[in-house]
């Protein structure tokens, strides 16, 4: 060896002994011939005995026994056959110093038999990977005591909102002085912008909280934009403005996609159309892509001729509880919520919501979003069955003399809902609770339907549900339509699987509960219909006080 090769070597050693990461060479059978500094102070005790001539597999199992205090003997060697199998295949582990360092260790033998080990400090990695899953860890518990918090807030607030609405309703009904009917009319205007407020802001904390879904289902996409149209031309008209609507002749019959997803976002794009549109008219086009592996692309385009808005102003239009500016809310009110909520929906069903406007010209908002070309022939949808029962009046047949049960601890829920029940013959009888249900069920009165309440005290709605399914008398498949303040997602589907069925969401919707009636008590009334002519203006009545909504 000459004096160079001494140099080289004596400094190739110097540059391995001043690394940061731990490097040690065996020979093919294993045997130590070189190990640099590091590696000896992360592992002293196996070095030490690698030194004294044992087997790298013993001396191995003794830095790991080293390590193992307060193991098991079978935990302490499923710990020595890991590190030796890793060893052998080459595949990279994570090690313990006795210093509590982490350490990622791998192995290879190279083309002359030598076994060359590498280890990496990852301490610091694996630290901030763990306070990363910590945190991540305490914002789903945020998000999930927020979407509780905001749960509980919602059944609480619509439990005194279906006494204010229920009364309002009913109001409606009687033959008021003009100043008397416009102060209902304002009570009835007032609440549904509460409760318009009160679904924005659960919806968009289960965007956040991952838990609001999107259920596409076969349905028709121009019968829904023609009941939005109906729905918002007198609000146009009482404006002054003119309210069109469009479609692409090429749009198929049949989509699927999710109704009321789709229906949420053009109401929030139309609903600011008008609002911030006081001449000319609104405009609202469909147009559609050609289908493509069963799924089309649509856009509809909302165009106004309303104030329209600076680049500064689009800016800030997507972003929760914004306006244009603050100028903006003052002037029409409004917390800013739909078009995030509308945006963030538009994403989950594979499309966006944009914008193009020039202050003082107006301007063009453009839903799109990706929906299914089923390939099987049209069906009616459930939700279909329930539109044509709130625009159309159909003969139902006769609800006099149906025996109704309400249950719920709330005196003034009760009151509203014989308020609803009574003007339709419909006999009702009250309960506090499950077990005065239950008691009144085995009574010697016969019911044709339960409307039962889901939170009360004594006995809660899941359980008298379960022991009326569960009892074996002839009322075990009595018609129960839930009647709740839980309005979450998923609610409805979790009441249903109870037994459950129908659900109503409070505050109580005139016109939705017929049609859940109508549903559940389709014999008796098809019999009833068979005895005595259906008075057709009951229900027309009903349809015409509703859309003072």
């Amino acid at each position: 060896m000459n004096k160079t090769d001494t140099f080289s070597l004596e400094h190739m050693f110097e540059a391995m002994n001043s690394l940061d990461s731990g490097f040690a060479v065996y020979d093919v059978n294993n045997v130590l011939i070189y190990a640099n500094d590091i590696t000896r102070e992360h592992f002293p005790v196996m070095f030490e005995a690698l030194d004294e001539g044992r087997s790298w597999d013993d001396a191995s199992e003794l830095q790991t026994r080293c390590q193992s205090e307060g193991l098991s003997e079978e935990e302490t060697m499923m710990r020595v056959l890991f590190i030796r199998d890793n060893a052998r295949s080459g595949k990279p582990m994570n090690l313990q110093t006795p210093d509590g360092r982490t350490l990622n260790t791998c192995f290879k033998r190279v083309k002359n038999g030598t076994l060359v080990s590498l280890t990496h400090d990852i301490t610091d990695m694996v630290k901030k990977e763990s306070q990363l899953r910590h945190a991540q860890r305490d914002a789903m518990a945020a998000s999930h005591a927020k979407s509780e918090f905001l749960a509980s807030m919602s059944h609480e607030i619509r439990t005194p909102l279906n006494g204010i609405v229920g009364m309002a309703q009913a109001l409606v009904h009687r033959d008021l002085p003009p100043v008397e009917r416009e102060m209902v009319d304002m009570v009835l205007e007032s609440s549904a912008t509460l409760m318009t407020l009160l679904n924005d802001i659960l919806d968009i904390s289960k965007i956040e909280a991952g838990r609001l879904e999107v259920c596409p289902i076969a349905d028709d996409l121009r019968h829904k934009m023609a009941r939005i149209e109906r729905f918002y031309r007198p609000i146009a008209e009482e404006k002054g403005l003119v309210l069109k609507v469009v479609v692409d002749p090429n749009l198929p019959n049949t989509l699927e996609f999710d109704p009321v997803r789709v229906r949420q976002c053009v109401e929030n794009l139309l609903s600011n159309a008008l609002k911030f549109t006081s001449s000319g008219g609104v405009l609202v086009a469909i147009s559609c892509d050609p289908a493509v592996e069963g799924k089309i692309k649509l856009k509809i385009h909302v165009k106004d001729t309303g104030i329209g808005m600076t680049k500064e102003q689009k800016d800030k239009l997507f972003q929760t509880f914004q306006q244009a500016d603050s100028s903006t809310t003052r002037r029409f009110g409004g917390t800013g919520l739909g078009l995030a909520i509308s945006r963030r929906l538009a994403r989950m069903m594979g499309g966006d919501v944009t914008c193009a406007s020039k202050e003082g010209e107006g301007s063009i908002f453009t839903l799109s979003f990706e929906a299914g070309v089923p390939e099987s022939a049209r069906k009616l949808t459930p939700k279909e069955h329930e539109d044509v029962a709130l625009t159309s009046p159909r003969k139902v047949g006769s609800l006099q003399d149906v025996r109704a049960l309400v249950v719920d601890d709330n005196g003034i829920n009760r009151r509203v809902a014989r308020v609803f029940l009574e003007p339709l013959g419909i006999v009702v009888t009250e309960a506090a609770n499950g077990i005065e249900a239950l008691e009144m069920l085995e009574g010697e009165d016969a019911f044709d339907v339960v409307l039962l309440d889901m939170h009360m005290p004594v006995m809660d709605g899941p359980e008298t549900i379960q022991r009326i399914r569960a009892s074996g008398e002839e009322w075990d498949d009595i018609p129960v339509i839930a009647l709740t303040a839980d309005a979450m997602s998923g609610d409805r589907e979790r009441y249903l699987k109870m037994g459950m069925t129908e659900y109503v969401s409070k505050p109580i919707e005139e016109r939705l509960l017929v049609v859940a009636l109508s549903r559940v008590l389709g014999g008796k009334l098809a019999r009833s219909a068979a005895k005595e002519d259906f008075d057709e203006s009951l229900f027309t009545d009903m349809v015409k006080r509703q859309s003072a909504l």
